[in-house]
């Protein structure tokens, strides 16, 4: 795990709730007076509270695509924001490039425009260590740990007898080992901080099948039945585990040559705008693919205050298709 950069301009910021837990509430109380009084003259001159003001948010896979777009609704939110990512463009047994330190840069530079700060770690979920030393970090650099978002993962087509031992265990061990050890890492973080939420990133294959991602299907359906196990033993610590399941969403796990390729083998320039024309009418309504930034706010959704006491819940985004699905 490398620690890439940090905005440490300003020291972190005491809440109210560590406050309480530390006992130095009754020395900070002309201080909470003077912040009170601040902003009672900003919501005079019109301006509000940002939802998420004060708040850390660790998004994994964040140097790109959903995981990149969620930072930046988180940061907008008023978050300060660690981005865990591989950074690194060639893993062995993924089929297609991963992210560079120069996308993890430029990412950091993206987060820190919503004036927050940012600390950016290049690591591998697969590496439990790597992402305990990571929030670690977080906790000394921001002061807590509020929602963490479990989104890296990675995509392969074929069909089942194509795919090496390797190759599926690569998926595996990314896409739901990686967040198992996102959850372990987190947990004591969250529940010392009175709670908060953890934010799994699934998909819409995740609640069907499908012969041309067998295996990442069934990657998609365990995150699914983790996060609602993680939902059943930490619901009583406060801390709040959904999931986000994407239809087809316009992000380098599916616009990439391999992957185009794959989807449409008889065109002679396979394009992502090709593959959602074709999905498109059958679609309950006109959309063949969402963007990042659709995905991003029902991340923020359950981010936010309306979800503080839901747990379990699986929100599918995905232009309809999921009418098709069992219940």
């Amino acid at each position: 795990m490398t620690s890439i950069s940090h905005n440490s301009a300003s020291a972190p910021k005491m809440s109210r709730r560590d406050m309480l837990r530390t006992g130095t509430i009754g020395a900070a109380t002309v201080a909470a007076s003077t912040v009170a009084t601040a902003r009672a003259g900003m919501a005079q001159s019109g301006a509000a509270a940002k939802e998420l003001e004060g708040k850390t948010a660790f998004i994994t896979g964040g140097a790109r695509g959903i995981g990149l777009a969620s930072a930046e609704e988180m940061a907008r939110a008023g978050a300060n924001i660690v981005l865990f990512d591989i950074a690194t463009r060639e893993v062995p047994h993924v089929q297609y490039p991963l992210s560079s330190p120069d996308d993890l840069a430029q990412a950091t530079a993206r987060i820190e425009a919503h004036g927050v700060r940012c600390l950016a770690v290049q690591g591998d979920v697969r590496d439990l260590q790597a992402q305990e030393d990571a929030m670690a970090e977080a906790v000394a650099t921001f002061g807590g740990l509020d929602i963490v978002l479990a989104n890296a993962g990675v995509s392969q087509a074929g069909r089942i007898e194509e795919f090496s031992a390797n190759e599926m265990s690569t998926q595996y061990e990314i896409n739901v080992a990686g967040m198992v050890k996102t959850t372990q890492a987190a947990v004591p973080h969250l529940r010392a901080n009175g709670g908060g939420r953890i934010i799994y990133m699934s998909s819409g294959l995740g609640r069907v099948g499908n012969d041309l991602f067998p295996v990442y299907t069934s990657t998609k359906w365990a995150v699914i039945g983790f996060a609602k196990s993680a939902a059943l033993s930490y619901g009583r610590d406060n801390i709040m585990c959904n999931v986000v399941a994407p239809g087809l969403v316009r992000t380098p796990l599916a616009d990439n040559p391999v992957i185009l390729g794959k989807m449409l083998p008889d065109h002679p320039a396979p394009t992502f705008d090709a593959v959602s024309a074709l999905l498109e009418p059958g679609n309950p309504i006109p959309v063949g693919h969402h963007k990042v930034e659709d995905i991003a706010k029902a991340v923020m959704f359950f981010a936010g205050d309306a979800t503080r006491n839901m747990t379990a819940e699986v929100l599918d985004v995905s232009y309809g298709s999921a009418a098709r699905n069992i219940g």
